[in-house]
């Protein structure tokens, strides 16, 4: 018995054999070796088109050396290579790389035939190798950065502190069936994504979420070029499956999100005024996942922001801008100013609820010329502050020009021949200078081209740095527009205008400055019944200065007026009063939620929640 129980304890205490003690380190001659295997590794793909180049001067060269029959031999056996090369590419990449493949295996029997027939002597080589070397930059312009070392990249695994974003990782011993279906119809041999893997499956309530891992070299913008075969293996309509980047991850790694059916063919309604001060945002759209994307208004510390909406008719974009309108009319840090490029049917039901209003191209240029005005004016805030941006105030509230149809606005009129180029040249400068300012532009417009918008590539890029909401487009090109180098889950003109029901998608599309995910406005009714908050607008005398070349004549003299009537500053409603209307409405039976004060008093939501805080 004492020999059995002592047995185990000497086996754990003798130390273990030390196999290889006498074995000599490395030779420098081994040492070189491992690491040029390392560097082959890394950079075969930069290497593959110079070895296609050795490959097609030395099948040329072969076949420019023997005569006869025995021609044939190396010049087959290199139009085979270039072959095969590009029935590979054929049947693993996508169009233009099969196109791209084509055009190299083309010049590579070209060169080789061209050899065996005239030699390689003279400048022969050095058409190859130059020739070569030029339609190989595509190729080394996608390859730029060398595989990643995998011993290097082990080793820093290790040693990366525990709260380093990681995706998760499902159990090995239960994989989920959508995994496994994936696994089979997507990440196998010679499929879509090739090598890539599902897990951390989660369902909710609209369908269900999952992490994609691709192999090393892979980025995650492949998933949404596979996005239609993905659709066809889990058996799903068009429009059902988004790819995001997880913040902070790999970029092999994306978050998955599909559709087993569409929440976003149900209307949800604006309920009432969500601007947070704090942020300056309000809520605007609402995904296909249940999240809310907000509208931005100011950067807190840091601006003003501008926005561009585009969309064709009857996708909503006239209902995106309602919301804007009546989340900024309904703060009193905010004025809505408007110039309606449609001769004022784009937004009739606005033009005499706000301050400022144009319906033709004269009264545009009074309105940005009071902007402008104002901008001026504001220079000594920012240098009273010491530099900075304006953050929007009661007394300071950020102008918001929104302008509609803007394309009628700053285009040339081809048909009467006038020019709009003053109107382009002062959007212009308030898109540039009007951030630190507190003045924001929002532009909409169908087509958001250089061309729509007067030629102004300026005006096109500043817009895009702020809030940018696509809509359904009929043409290709336009979703490209407005991108900034991110691809899109779908394009905008695949979009559909009908939801199966036979209802119209309106609002429906997305916002690409937030989640490149499926989203729909939120529908406000009737926005005439939302009262506007009574913000004074500021005048500005005839003297101060307009910084804007070429307005030059009788349209600068002009005083600065609304579309009709002469411009009367309404008057501020003071706390008192504010206070006595919602206790008015209080006693009168009306609700004591924000928005239903508002209504009943007409007051914006700062002077509601002062009144209801002294009231209690």
């Amino acid at each position: 018995m004492a020999g059995r129980d002592t047995q185990p304890i000497q086996q754990q205490t003798d130390p273990p054999e030390a196999d290889g003690a006498d074995t000599l380190p490395p030779s420098p001659w081994e040492l070189t070796r491992a690491e040029a295997r390392r560097l082959r590794r890394r950079y075969r793909r930069q290497g593959l088109p110079l070895a296609a180049i050795g490959g097609t001067h030395a099948a040329g060269a072969a076949a420019a050396v023997v005569s006869g029959g025995a021609v044939l031999l190396p010049l087959g056996a290199g139009l085979g290579a270039a072959a095969g090369a590009y029935a590979y590419a054929h049947h693993h990449a996508t169009r233009w790389n099969r196109v791209y493949a084509a055009v190299a295996a083309a010049s590579s029997a070209g060169w080789q035939t061209t050899a065996a027939l005239a030699g390689v002597d003279g400048i022969m080589p050095g058409l190859l190798w130059l020739g070569g070397a030029a339609l190989a930059i595509p190729w080394w312009a996608r390859h730029a950065e060398p595989d990643p070392d995998v011993a290097a990249e082990l080793d820093d695994l290790a040693a990366r502190p525990p709260e380093f974003p990681q995706p998760p990782r499902a159990p090995e011993s239960a994989p989920d069936p959508r995994a496994v279906t994936w696994g089979r119809h997507l990440g196998a041999k010679g499929k879509a994504l090739a090598g890539s893997r599902l897990f951390d499956v989660d369902e909710f309530r609209y369908g269900w979420k999952a992490t994609v891992e691709l192999p090393i070299g892979q980025h995650w913008h492949e998933v949404i070029a596979a996005h239609k075969a993905v659709l066809s293996v889990y058996g799903l309509p068009d429009g059902r499956v988004f790819t995001e980047a997880i913040p902070g991850a790999s970029v092999r790694t994306a978050r998955l999100t599909v559709l087993t059916s569409d929440p976003l063919e149900k209307i949800t309604r604006w309920t009432g005024p969500g601007l947070d001060p704090a942020r300056g945002t309000f809520p605007l759209m609402t995904t296909a996942d249940g999240e809310l994307l907000r509208f931005r208004f100011w950067w807190p510390g840091d601006g003003a922001a501008h926005a561009l909406v585009s969309g064709v008719n009857g996708s909503g974009k006239t209902k995106v801008l309602d919301l804007v309108l009546t989340e900024a009319g309904a703060s009193d840090r905010i004025v809505p100013l408007i110039i309606d490029g449609g001769d004022g049917a784009s937004l009739p039901q606005w033009t005499d609820r706000v301050p400022l209003a144009a319906e033709t191209p004269g009264d545009a240029r009074k309105l940005l010329r009071y902007a402008l005005k104002r901008m001026d004016a504001r220079r000594a805030v920012i240098k009273r502050q010491g530099g900075g941006s304006i953050d929007p105030t009661p007394d300071t509230p950020l102008l918001v020009i929104v302008i509609d149809e803007a394309h009628r606005l700053l285009m040339d009129d081809e048909v009467e021949g006038t020019s709009n180029q003053d109107l382009r040249r002062m959007v212009e400068k308030l898109s540039q200078e009007g951030r630190k300012f507190a003045i924001s532009v929002v532009l909409a417009t169908q087509v958001p081209s250089a061309k729509q918008l007067g030629g102004s590539t300026v005006l096109r890029d500043q817009l895009k740095g702020g809030t940018i909401v696509g809509l359904r487009v009929t043409e290709s090109t336009t979703g490209n527009m407005i991108t900034s180098g991110a691809p899109m889950p779908e394009p905008l003109h695949h979009l559909p205008a009908e939801f199966p029901d036979g209802s119209p998608t309106k609002g429906l599309g997305y916002m690409l400055t937030a989640r490149m995910i499926r989203a729909r406005s939120l529908l406000l009714d009737h926005p005439a019944a939302w009262p506007l908050t009574a913000t004074p607008l500021q005048p500005v005398g005839d003297g101060e200065p307009v910084n804007v070349p070429e307005l030059t004549g009788e349209d600068e003299a002009d005083p600065i007026a609304p579309a009709s009537g002469d411009l009367q500053p309404v008057a501020a409603i003071d706390d008192g009063e504010a206070a006595r209307r919602v206790k008015q409405a209080l006693d009168e039976g009306a609700a004591t939620d924000t928005a239903a004060l508002m209504r009943a008093t007409g007051l914006s939501m700062g002077q509601v929640r002062r009144a209801l805080a002294t009231h209690n």
